[in-house]
């Protein structure tokens, strides 16, 4: 049997431990499995509608300010800035699709690339 951690030892560990942090989500705490899943239903829907908000005023933001002026950034109060992002991306003809795949598959089975997994939930709706 392992002998029990002496109290200087025990007293080094405690303080090693990080800070308890505060559970930023107390109501979920007394919710049951059920009533998890109707609460993420509910969220997944106030976040949908939310976007759908947020791009309307965003096309709106977009009508009133330069393309200038969303480049430099527009100052909002609390310390906030507005500003206009560029993000490039490539479409491809599907030739050089399927040469792309065609290296993967090469690259995968060759053991020169790893594969990794990454799981999710999701919502579908489902009507009855």
């Amino acid at each position: 049997m392992t002998p029990p951690i002496n109290r200087i030892d025990l007293e080094r560990v405690l303080k090693t431990l990080p800070p308890e942090t505060q559970d930023l989500f107390p109501h979920l705490a007394n919710l049951t499995a059920i009533e998890l899943l109707k609460r993420r239903v509910w969220i997944s829907t106030q976040l949908k509608s939310l976007e759908q908000e947020r791009m309307a005023i965003d096309l709106e933001i977009e009508e009133t300010y330069s393309n200038a002026e969303l480049k430099f950034g527009i100052a909002i109060t609390g310390g906030w800035i507005m500003k206009s992002n560029t993000r490039t991306s490539w479409e491809y003809t599907p030739e050089v699709i399927e040469e792309i795949k065609a290296i993967q598959k090469q690259a995968q089975q060759g053991g020169m690339a790893n594969e990794i997994k990454t799981t999710h939930l999701r919502l579908i709706q489902h009507y009855t």
